[in-house]
């Protein structure tokens, strides 16, 4: 199964998930999406750098308290209208290091549920799946 497969499969296993996206935080560039309708790359881009934002600022706060050995695997936005979720690839080589799934989804439960599945993704991307 290929990436946007798998980005279709975790969307549409999870009612109330509007958006599942493949990005690339060092570029700021989501570069496969799955959604109900496909919003514009604009909208997708600024996502793709609301998580990189976010993943600096916990990386700031966890700097602070503790060694920088573990770093958190995903940033959550909530607002009235939707939950984001940002989950970013951990224990990465070089070239997945900035890899990132997000997910625009109704509710926090819905968002929680992508966390697992996303961390998947994003460890068989890393060993080459």
């Amino acid at each position: 199964m290929n990436i946007a497969e798998r980005l279709d499969t975790m969307r549409q296993a999870a009612p109330g998930c509007d958006l599942v996206a493949f990005g690339d935080l060092g570029t700021r560039l989501v570069l496969r999406s799955s959604a109900a309708s496909q919003p514009p790359q604009e909208y997708l881009d600024q996502l793709c750098a609301q998580a990189d934002h976010g993943f600096g600022l916990q990386d700031v706060l966890a700097s602070q308290v503790s060694p920088r050995d573990r770093t958190v695997p995903e940033v959550m936005v909530i607002t009235p209208q939707e939950t984001r979720v940002y989950i970013r690839a951990q224990n990465a080589g070089q070239d997945t290091a900035c890899d990132a799934i997000l997910c625009v989804c109704d509710s926090e439960t819905t968002a929680k549920t992508l966390i697992t599945p996303a961390i998947n993704l994003l460890n068989d991307l890393a060993g080459g799946a």
